[in-house]
């Protein structure tokens, strides 16, 4: 892969072209005020980045530019001239797109219909499929991604379908690009990098990435706007980005040592796993847990991470092999049986696989506990979520909140508060701190420290390699569902791990 282009302050637009103004924007939600007169330019040809932790207000201003909800007070301008949008239908004629973290697309529609939906949309529109395929297939390459286009979307791969909402929004040759955590699904998102700058450099595109990953942001980005509280703390030109400006900028500290790992002895060994084929794929996986230890599960995206701990979970039936908890092997392969064993998962997917977004904080974190003709005790259930949001420092009014309103880290806290809550042996974490900023990252590792000492053993399949080395004792590696390396904590490296992982083999 050739390198990445160095991008400096004398690469960035001209102020003269600007294409967006955000003035004075301010929104609130009931009591609570999301943004707080935020005011921001951006040219034709620049990227710029939208920093800040979770809950600073980044989407809340990336959904108002793209015209989903309306601001509190303000006013945008869009080549000079003031617009109010309806709906993200309108601001996509006046050529403004959103790639937001929730997806849009259709699952039952094709893959071309669904690239090309904006123009399905009109009334009295006459489709020809080849034509439809051949246009589809125009920005379907344009991202890289080689598939039939009529396929259906739903037989894609969570990447792929990422793919082609970055596809849909290009389809619409739009003049502002907005990508809110788009690449957190992405294997590699260098490819989609290169999309955005050729489009701004070509085409007089502007683009708003939003990303917790640092190096992205200093990878892509011309200028960093930074939020805090909703509020606007500041700007770093393309010169001044580094991790610990724009961590400082974004936090009120410094980066520090976020991954830094505490010593825990390590006790008995806690999970077993022995041949477990899943139906990923058909070699066999093995490994060991020991109570205080963290083992990392490192892989490709479609690597099988999250389906090697979902059959442990019981979540998925294994094809053989046994997993043993605490020396007791587990036989029924169910949820129930795993649960009643010790292991609680943490899944990949917060809202699909785990949380009920429209209910309350307290409604969530009971789920575990209800059972099908049982009474209820509610008073109970308010009172051990009131516990739960102390102790985990979940940000909410209330615990009356659906968690749907909770920013990503908080969202992400009431799901492993109720895992925590069955007081597991074996804890399984699917991609813990997706979407999370550095912030909460930095508190979510505070949390699975503390349940170290508690005599819990922790596999960690992450995507962050930073993540892998900084918390775990050892890490193993999978390609195309085959175990293809162990390493200890002190040879794991980033440049080792990403070999192993594309199927290289160690010198």
């Amino acid at each position: 892969m050739a390198p990445a282009p160095t991008i400096t302050d004398s690469d960035a637009p001209s102020a003269d072209a600007v294409v967006l103004e955000v003035r004075n924007i301010s929104r609130s939600f009931g009591p609570v005020r999301a943004l707080d007169g935020v005011s921001l330019t951006l040219s034709q040809g620049e990227v710029l980045a939208l920093a800040g932790e979770n809950g600073s207000g980044k989407s809340t201003l990336a959904k108002i530019i793209c015209g989903v909800i309306p601001p509190s007070s303000g006013e945008i301008r869009l080549g000079g001239e003031p617009v109010s949008f309806a709906g993200p239908h309108e601001a996509l004629r006046f050529g403004v797109t959103l790639v937001s973290q929730e997806p849009t697309a259709e699952p039952h529609m094709t893959i071309a219909e669904n690239v090309l939906l904006h123009r399905l949309s009109r009334p009295w529109t006459v489709v020809r499929k080849r034509e439809l395929i051949r246009d589809a297939e125009v920005y379907l390459d344009e991202v890289g991604l080689d598939v039939d286009p009529m396929m259906p979307l739903g037989a894609l791969r969570q990447g792929a379908k990422e793919l082609v909402e970055v596809a849909k929004a290009l389809a619409s040759e739009p003049r502002v690009l907005i990508l809110d955590e788009a690449t957190t699904r992405l294997p590699d998102p260098e490819h989609l990098f290169r999309v955005v700058e050729r489009r701004c450099a070509e085409r007089g595109m502007a683009a708003i990435i939003i990303t917790h990953r640092l190096r992205e942001i200093r990878r892509l980005s011309h200028r960093a706007f930074v939020l805090r509280d909703g509020q606007a703390v500041g700007e770093l030109r393309r010169d001044d980005l580094s991790d610990e400006k724009i961590s400082s900028m974004m936090v009120g500290r410094e980066l520090g040592d976020f991954y830094a790992k505490r010593a825990h002895p390590f006790g008995d060994v806690v999970l077993s796993v022995d041949g477990l084929v899943t139906d990923r794929s058909a070699h066999p996986v093995s490994l060991k847990v020991r109570c205080g230890e963290i083992l990392g599960v490192a892989g490709l995206v479609g690597s099988g991470r999250s389906e090697l701990l979902e059959t442990i979970a019981g979540c998925r039936k294994a094809l053989s092999g046994t997993v043993t908890v605490n020396g007791t092997a587990l036989h029924k392969q169910s949820p129930k049986e795993s649960i009643r064993a010790g292991i609680s998962l943490v899944p990949e997917d917060r809202w699909a696989q785990g949380l009920v977004a429209h209910d309350l904080i307290v409604g969530n974190l009971a789920l575990s506990r209800h059972r099908a003709f049982r009474r209820t005790d509610r008073r109970l259930d308010r009172r051990r979520a009131n516990e739960a949001v102390a102790a985990y420092g979940i940000r909410a009014n209330s615990v009356d909140t659906p968690v749907a309103h909770l920013s990503g880290g908080n969202a992400q806290k009431v799901l492993l508060a109720r895992c925590f809550d069955h007081d597991p042996t074996v804890l399984l974490l699917d991609e813990p701190t997706r979407g999370v900023d550095i912030g909460a990252k930095a508190e979510i590792y505070e949390i699975i420290d503390k349940m170290l000492s508690r005599d819990v053993g922790v596999v960690l399949a992450s995507s962050d390699l930073l993540e892998l080395l900084g918390l775990c004792d050892r890490i193993i590696v999978l390609y195309e569902g085959e175990q293809v390396g162990e390493l200890d904590r002190d040879e794991a490296t980033e440049e080792l791990i990403a070999l192993l992982s594309a199927g290289g083999t160690r010198v």
